[in-house]
């Protein structure tokens, strides 16, 4: 049985991604191991938010630069999006790029390598989809995750999430609820729901639920005690979603929303407003 490695930096959502990819790994056939050193396919899935964390893949990377051992190595995530076909020339012994939209195409990009291409790369942000499987392999047993939206259309002046994963892209409400109820009856008490900006999801069947109203609904889920998410954005925080909040106990008092400045000249130079 072929064996893979993944080491995740960043954020939740790119944790969530990990479960996801490796979830599809092994309904591929392979297993997951607890070092790079046992494995024939290495991954990193990236984050370029923050240099350091960048560094730190091409660090790893440089590890194995002389002696790879037949291994593959693939880079995933925002730097792959982000830094594309220059990730072969800063790193020659990378053999896969993929960012996050074309995670579905794995399957796919996978078996060219095992063909005998030496380098594949998906690296499409036109799509319309979000990756969704019911493979993923999540390590907390009482706490899930769900992404309910992928991308962001703000453009804030010195973010590059909007390059890096994209337009907005929303599930559908039917699917969400399939997810919670799948996850809740399988033993987990506790949903965090995931977006860059979760806010601004808009149901795109003809149901056409907001926040607000998924919130609702997901925290009516037979055997949930805790329902949480991020991130938000403070431009889409309405009234309807405090309200939801106060209303059931089963939403956690809890937003994770950055500190904005108090400068309205700030703010506008930000593109924050």
């Amino acid at each position: 049985m072929k064996k893979f490695y993944i080491e995740t930096f960043g954020c939740q959502m790119n944790v969530h991604d990990s479960e996801k990819v490796a979830g599809t790994l092994v309904a591929l056939g392979y297993s997951q191991v607890d070092s790079p050193e046992q494995a024939e396919l290495v991954l990193y899935n990236t984050c370029s938010i923050r240099d350091k964390a960048e560094q730190k893949v091409y660090s790893r990377l440089q590890q194995f630069k002389r002696n790879g051992n037949g291994r593959l190595f693939g880079v995933l995530g925002c730097v792959a999006q982000q830094e594309g076909m220059r990730i072969f020339e800063r790193a020659p012994h990378v053999n896969l790029v993929c960012g996050s939209a074309s995670y579905g195409r794995l399957p796919e990009l996978l078996a060219e390598l095992e063909s005998g291409n030496r380098r594949v790369a998906g690296l499409a942000l036109d799509g319309d989809d979000t990756f969704e499987t019911p493979y993923a392999r999540r390590d907390n047993p009482y706490r899930a995750y769900i992404t309910i939206i992928e991308g962001c259309d703000k453009a804030c002046a010195y973010c590059v999430v909007p390059f890096t994963r994209g337009k907005e892209r929303s599930r559908t409400s039917a699917s969400i609820m399939e997810d919670a109820r799948r996850l809740a009856g399988s033993g987990y008490t506790e949903i965090q729901l995931l977006g860059q900006n979760v806010n601004s999801y808009q149901d795109p069947s003809p149901a056409g639920y907001s926040f607000a109203d998924l919130l609702a609904r997901v925290a009516e889920t037979p055997g949930l005690r805790r329902v949480r998410f991020a991130t938000s954005h403070p431009r889409d925080f309405e009234k309807a979603i405090v309200e939801v909040i106060d209303s059931n106990p089963v939403l956690c008092d809890h937003v994770h929303l950055p500190v904005q400045s108090g400068s309205t000249r700030v703010l506008t130079r930000m593109q924050r407003l």
